[in-house]
């Protein structure tokens, strides 16, 4: 056979074959890239018992804290219960930086593998204020998250009076951290009469809000009032979370806690009452109270932020009437 007739056969081949190592590699980019930026319509699949049971330890407990929602009373706690309950509480490191890049998660979930693999204890928890990380992208099993959530415009009052008594107490600055400017205003109705961006909250802009810290560390998780972030934080809430608190239910929450994670919270509800002298450790005395008219305008603006404490409310509350009586 001539070469002649044979070549755009062997060039058409080659065009194919071409294709097909381009189709193959352009599957596998896209793949790699949902891994590291889940899709703004879901990120999560609903997960049952079987699932969550498989790809969750046991022994490694996460409490990824919320600002201003009363977790360094838990913290508190689990310090004074990890003696007694046989277990080791470690505190990571506090930053400024609560969402974290792709590589800053892997680190983050390296750090706390290394410290379960160094300690002597069968059981060990962790706190931090990081957004809800996916430790099965990284090769590990889930910890068991937990969490405390607060009253939003509670919340967002609290942290305005603090910031003003304690500009970011304990928080290591990371390389390259440029500090803000000192508060402008003294009290939230200023700061709201003003349309301070400190106060004023806008839909579809990113803030660090309380949805992020069950969402996760995708773009979208940050947006104020954002559908699929509010529905992506309650599935992995139903998933990873057993116990989710609520300041303003403390008792609830702590019987939910010390009947749902006995291996941690045995005895919390005694050491609660009896030894906790200062129930609102950290609190500052000096804030004033919010005025009705503030808490209208700031309930409208994070409508989300209510649809998501009032839904861990209720199911606490739910929780809680579940209880065996004693």
């Amino acid at each position: 056979m001539a070469w002649g007739p044979l070549l755009p056969r062997l060039r058409g081949v080659g065009a194919l074959a071409l294709l097909l190592v381009l189709a193959v590699l352009l599957m596998a980019y896209t793949a790699h890239q949902q891994v590291r930026q889940p899709s703004r319509r879901g990120g999560d699949q609903v997960f049952d018992a079987r699932h969550v049971a498989e790809h969750q330890t046991r022994h490694v407990l996460f409490f990824n804290r919320v600002p201003k929602c009363g977790s360094e009373m838990l913290v508190l706690l689990l310090q004074w219960l990890q003696a007694r309950n046989g277990f080791r509480h470690m505190r990571l490191k506090n930053t400024v930086k609560r969402y974290l890049t792709f590589d800053q998660q892997a680190a983050l979930v390296e750090e706390i593998g290394e410290r379960v693999q160094e300690s002597t204890e069968p059981r060990v928890s962790f706190d931090r204020h990081v957004y809800f990380t996916n430790f099965t992208s990284y090769g590990f099993k889930m910890p068991i998250y937990l969490n405390l959530v607060r009253d939003p415009v509670e919340k967002m009052a609290s942290r305005f009076y603090y910031a003003r008594a304690t500009p970011r107490p304990g928080a290591a600055t990371p390389p390259g951290y440029t500090s803000p400017a000192p508060p402008h205003y003294t009290s939230l109705e200023e700061c709201l009469r003003y349309q301070d961006p400190e106060c004023t909250f806008l839909t579809g802009h990113h803030y660090d809000l309380t949805i992020p810290y069950f969402c996760g560390h995708e773009d979208f998780c940050r947006e104020l009032n954002n559908e699929a972030a509010l529905s992506l934080a309650k599935r992995r809430v139903e998933a990873w979370y057993p116990v989710v608190g609520v300041l303003e239910k403390v008792n609830a929450t702590l019987a939910v806690l010390q009947h749902h994670l006995p291996h941690y919270f045995a005895g919390v509800l005694d050491l609660y009452h009896n030894d906790l002298l200062a129930p609102h450790y950290n609190r500052n005395q000096q804030r004033p109270p919010t005025s009705p008219e503030v808490e209208a305008a700031l309930k409208t603006n994070l409508s989300l932020e209510y649809d998501f404490y009032n839904y861990l409310k209720q199911r606490l509350g739910k929780q809680f009437q579940e209880l065996p009586v004693t």
